[in-house]
């Protein structure tokens, strides 16, 4: 449950007890319930500011004629992409090969796969998925 729920609920006990009329209770949960509807409009736009924001610094980024600061991204991206096609394309083949010419070859290296994927999640925005799920209503 958010705060902002759990304080609504309060408030609308509160109001049942302060307005026993029914009208009036009903009007004034009605206005808390707007106030409530704006303050997630706000936090919704904040996240859209947010991420408008960080799209400028990684453009300003992109354009910079460092390679330090400009290509840190995609050397990023190429060392998962390596890393991935290393891991599930080579590695097999070579594995494969190597079995029928070397049995006793020794055991390839693996690469911890959990770690690279969390950063390359991060990389192509999977994150991306916490904004639809909070404009879909589910906080």
């Amino acid at each position: 449950m958010d705060p902002l729920t759990a304080l609504f609920n309060i408030g609308s006990s509160i109001i049942d007890k302060v307005w026993p009329d029914k009208t009036q209770a009903e009007a004034a949960k009605l206005k808390m319930f707007e106030l409530q509807q704006q303050g997630a409009f706000a936090e919704i736009q904040n996240g859209f500011n947010l991420m408008l924001e960080n799209i400028k610094v990684n453009a300003n980024e992109a354009l910079h004629q460092s390679i330090f600061v400009a290509g840190w991204r995609p050397f990023i991206g190429w060392v998962c992409g390596m890393a991935l096609a290393y891991n599930y394309i080579a590695m097999p083949f070579i594995v494969w090969v190597t079995k029928c010419f070397y049995p006793e070859a020794p055991q390839m290296p693996t690469l911890d796969m959990t770690e690279l994927l969390v950063l390359l999640g991060g990389m192509l925005g999977v994150a991306g998925l916490r904004s639809r799920e909070i404009t879909a209503g589910k906080r």
